[in-house]
């Protein structure tokens, strides 16, 4: 009898435990999709380059970008998915590449000749816009940002 009631009260105890555990312990949250459309495009002329930063290092020049992708145009606005993308603080920079050369192209004096857009759709002042104002948080399985181009 002692034995039973030994392991009974052992037996409760690890449920306990592991109950307590399951509804305790954060859920872990998985990787998801942000999805960008692009707006205010001046032409159908070339491609669109999409870049996600993960910081602030190098942003907003798509050569510093942590991803960067191409899509062709081919209506008044073009989208792009980045894929299996972990939570965490990002910020996107688009651009219109009309001559598909995947650059960014600008003048001598570095302002860009090509249409750009950065999200939460932030403006720089006398210089480009700052990560801190174009950072968003992503924490969901799918997020959607629409960013309008601009053309200095």
């Amino acid at each position: 009898m002692k034995h039973t009631k030994y392991t009974l009260n052992t037996s409760i105890a690890v449920f306990i435990l592991v109950t307590s555990f399951l509804f305790s312990a954060k859920p872990l949250v998985a990787k998801g999709n942000i999805k960008v459309i692009v707006t205010n495009m001046r032409n159908k002329d070339g491609q669109i380059g999409f870049c996600l930063f993960r910081s602030s290092d190098g942003f907003p020049h798509p050569d510093k970008a942590t991803i960067i992708s191409f899509v062709k145009i081919n209506s008044s606005s073009a989208e792009y998915t980045f894929t299996n993308i972990a939570p965490g603080t990002y910020a996107i920079c688009v651009f219109h590449d009309e001559n598909s050369d995947k650059i960014l192209n600008t003048n001598f004096l570095g302002i860009p000749k090509e249409g750009v857009g950065v999200s939460n759709n932030v403006k720089g002042h006398f210089g480009p816009p700052k990560y801190d104002d174009a950072k968003f948080n992503f924490d969901q399985p799918e997020q959607t940002i629409t960013i309008s181009l601009s053309y200095l």
